[in-house]
């Protein structure tokens, strides 16, 4: 079964048009107010999708060219013992030696930098990964704040009416100031809500802005597209951890941990009289990380796994909830008609489908993002289900 959720358009983006245009409908014009508003959001304000979002947050990173530079600079050294050596092939260090001071000045100098290449071609592809993560979060918590948006001021509409309703009947005498006065309290408080969540969007988006290396008051209609299927393994699970621990980028740092600590326990320039015994336990002590850390990652993607199923369980009442929600808005459309029901109470209803439709939202959402941590262990800390 699939579910796609479309995209969303900014609030900010709509005020700002809104405020420029000076488009007032009114009586028989507000339709056309309206689609004029509209057409020309449309037209002003570009859409920015995820992808795009991607490639800018990524130029703009400056971790991410702090790496590259590193790089190029590893890659100047290496040019540099390549000239002088005319070889850049790692020594053996398979077992314990000692060799001259100067082949082993060229020789340790030529490991080190082919180690550091290494460790900042994983450490790329992590910084890479989270900047993925952190956009697809930012991207759908703006969507599902947008859309809690206009559920809160739809609440505070039906709460702005009670509170009218409330006003004449107490001047009928219908109910005592006490009750007034909570009708009041749940409207102003509703009033704040909205306003708070407006102010949470405009620290989102200049949130956003800032990871691309946008100006603050950059606007856009945001697209983010997701589609819900259950993800199935195509494989057995411990062959499934197998490849996945073979391919995460934190184990793989640990395990050139490891080959730095064999590197410095064997291989010895002749003049070095340095401890054998502390760099034989440097070696094992990163074996024993990296064994655990294998071990610890192992859990972490069944864990993961499990949370999948979790919310695919989660998705599926969510669905049957809105169903059910739904058939009750017929139900009160159908008594609606023949006057059984007030118009508030339909609204209600209708509030109470909106409010469905959010929860299920929210699990594709969260869905999402867990099956891409799943796809790419990396972002899945040690010994838990929950992204780093």
């Amino acid at each position: 079964m699939k579910k796609i959720l479309g995209s969303t358009k900014g609030a900010l983006a709509l005020a700002l048009i809104v405020a420029l245009s000076g488009v007032t409908a009114y009586g028989a014009d507000t339709n056309s107010g309206t689609e004029a508003v509209s057409t020309q959001l449309e037209q002003t304000v570009p859409v920015l999708t995820y992808k795009e979002a991607l490639e800018k947050a990524k130029s703009h990173s400056v971790d991410l060219r702090d790496l590259a530079k590193a790089t190029d600079y590893l890659q100047d050294v290496k040019g540099d013992v390549w000239d002088r050596v005319g070889s850049f092939a790692n020594p053996t260090y398979d077992y314990q030696q000692w060799v001259d001071d100067a082949v082993y000045a060229y020789s340790s100098s030529i490991y080190t930098t082919n180690s550091s290449l290494t460790k900042n071609k994983y450490t790329t592809k992590i910084t890479n990964l989270m900047l993925e993560a952190t956009l697809k979060s930012t991207f759908s918590s703006i969507v599902q704040n947008e859309n809690n948006l206009e559920l809160l001021k739809e609440t505070s509409e039906i709460k702005k009416t009670l509170y009218e309703q409330g006003q004449k009947k107490y001047e009928l005498g219908m109910i005592s100031q006490y009750k007034l006065d909570q009708l009041k309290a749940d409207y102003e408080e509703s009033k704040v809500d909205v306003y708070q969540l407006e102010k949470t969007l405009e620290q989102m988006y200049t949130s956003l802005n800032d990871l691309m290396g946008e100006s603050v008051d950059k606007a856009y209609t945001v697209e983010y597209n997701v589609e819900f299927e259950p993800y199935v393994l195509s494989v057995s699970m411990e062959s499934f951890i197998n490849a996945s621990i073979n391919s995460d980028y934190s184990i793989l740092l640990k395990e050139q941990a490891v080959e730095d600590a064999k590197f410095t326990k064997n291989y010895l320039a002749e003049s070095d009289n340095s401890s054998n015994k502390s760099k034989k336990y440097a070696y094992e002590s990163a074996q024993r990380t990296l064994k655990a850390a294998k071990e610890d990652k192992g859990i972490a993607i069944r864990n993961a796994y499990v949370a999948l199923q979790q919310a695919e369980s989660n998705y599926n009442q969510a669905v049957a909830d809105l169903t059910q929600a739904q058939a009750d808005l017929k139900t009160s459309e159908v008594n609606y008609q023949v006057g059984n029901i007030t118009e508030l109470t339909l609204k209600q209803s209708q509030l109470g489908v909106t409010q469905k439709k959010i929860a299920l939202e929210k699990i594709v959402y969260s869905y999402d993002m867990q099956v891409f941590a799943f796809k790419n262990s990396s972002l899945i800390s040690s010994g838990s289900a929950e992204q780093e």
